[in-house]
């Protein structure tokens, strides 16, 4: 199961299946507009109120436990440190992509 993580408050791009996006006015506009997501898809506060790398991880740990049969994770808005992807060896190979990067299932 592809899922993507969304931290860009203003998102304007293409998410479907399970999406998890950041709360700002224009998310909620761009959520609700929405018609082809999971069911567990949601807005959410980031903890501590801050997107950072601790931000990063907890949000991907709690959706692979949401999605225990996830493949892929697209992580849009976030930057890919080596500190990520140290952090994210066991769970899979980190790679860049254009607006952020993806986790994908070792």
């Amino acid at each position: 199961m592809e899922i993507s993580i969304i931290f860009d408050t203003a998102f304007q791009g293409q998410a479907e299946g399970a999406v998890w996006i950041i709360q700002s006015d224009e998310n909620r506009r761009w959520f609700d507009r929405q018609s082809n997501l999971d069911a567990g898809s949601a807005i959410f506060f980031p903890e501590g109120g801050e997107i950072g790398r601790d931000a990063i991880l907890r949000s991907i740990w709690n959706l692979q436990e949401h999605y225990p049969d996830w493949s892929r994770i697209n992580v849009y808005g976030a930057v890919l440190t080596q500190e990520l992807v140290s952090e994210l060896r066991d769970d899979g190979d980190a790679m860049e992509m254009e607006n952020g990067f993806a986790l994908v299932c070792a």
